[in-house]
């Protein structure tokens, strides 16, 4: 029994689209406190709307961070527009939370999964692989081309493992050649994908984009983040969050031993999960699927040979000296020097 079947419809989305500017803005934020302090903690969370960017959220810091400042820094990084205004509401953390995590507790109850299947592309199904190539694609291309504008979106229906159609929509100008448009789409980016049907930019086009078009929001992607919903998800979003944060540290170590699970042999689809009580230093339950049903002998080799106190999981991956800017695009599974995309041998 497989875990995933091999017909789905699966997304993703630029790094111009409002959600994942958000995102980015977060993991950036996070970055700079983690530069200046290794010991912050934060919990960042930003709405964009038109002209605005709200900032909230908690953080616990020594660090100076400019926000303002920051903030219209890489949003201009981000989008190559003008600055934005920024509000800025963030607050301190709170006391018994900065206790609890001091203590190697978990910040928070919650469930994470992690996956991984036998495939080439990384460890992923293909389809999921595709649309995050092809996002990374696009945006590198318009990037070295300015040939449209920042947002995008890109979907796939697969049937049997085979791309039935490939939806790629760019935001672009008013007076662009759609046609012209579509050509170099086809012939620069999409030169090596094989799909029975193909649509470049709807006819109704895509002029309107980013904040002005639509309200971003950290988090608001959790499954093109993951395994774009083939997969389970405990709801948590990653972003904006220092590794400290279960959400989103549990989820690279579930992601991490399935990956591990599968490439030292064991099974040919894995899904981990975990789930943690508030205050609490040992996961509340451990529990994995393998090709379709629990594994007594997996389960304890991944007892064994890992360990998910949320410390433990810092030092292992390494998560302090990690920037996370750059997960918050394509998929937090999708580059394999990521240190939780490490094959280690069981």
């Amino acid at each position: 029994m497989k875990y995933i079947n091999d017909s789905y419809t699966v997304e993703s989305v630029l790094r111009g689209h409002p959600d994942k500017i958000c995102d980015q803005i977060s993991d950036g934020l996070l970055d700079l406190y983690l530069e200046a302090d290794k010991s912050a903690h934060t919990a960042i969370e930003c709405l964009g709307t038109s002209d605005t960017l709200i900032v909230a959220g908690e953080v616990r810091s020594s660090a100076n961070i400019k926000i303002t400042q920051s903030c219209q820094l890489l949003y201009r990084q981000i989008t190559g527009l003008m600055p934005i205004k920024v509000i800025d509401l963030i607050s301190q953390q709170s006391p018994q939370l900065a206790t609890v995590i001091g203590q190697g507790g978990a910040g928070d109850q919650g469930i994470m999964y992690g996956y991984a299947c036998r495939s080439k592309y990384n460890y992923l199904p293909y389809g999921y692989w595709l649309v995050n190539t092809v996002a990374k694609r696009l945006d590198s291309y318009r990037e070295e081309t300015n040939a449209f504008l920042p947002d995008g979106k890109i979907q796939a229906v697969l049937c049997e493992n085979k791309v039935e159609k490939l939806t790629v929509n760019v935001q672009h100008k008013s007076d662009a050649d759609l046609e012209s448009l579509r050509t170099h789409i086809k012939q620069d980016v999409l030169y090596d994908i094989n799909a029975a049907n193909i649509v470049i930019v709807e006819d109704t086009g895509f002029i309107r984009g980013g904040f002005e078009n639509d309200t971003g929001l950290t988090g608001r992607k959790i499954m093109v983040d993951t395994y774009g919903g083939l997969a389970p998800h405990g709801g948590g979003a990653f972003s904006g969050k220092d590794p400290s944060k279960v959400d989103r540290s549990a989820a690279y170590m579930c992601r991490f031993v399935a990956k591990n699970i599968v490439a030292n042999g064991y099974a040919q689809e894995c899904c981990v999960s975990v789930s943690y009580d508030f205050g609490q230093e040992h996961p509340a339950m451990i529990y994995v699927i393998v090709d379709g049903s629990y594994s007594s002998s997996v389960m304890e080799i991944i007892k064994t040979k890992f360990d998910f106190r949320p410390q433990a999981i810092i030092e292992r991956l390494d998560l302090k000296k990690m920037k996370y800017m750059q997960t918050a695009t394509y998929g937090h599974f999708t580059n394999p020097n990521y240190p939780w995309e490490k094959v280690i041998s069981l």
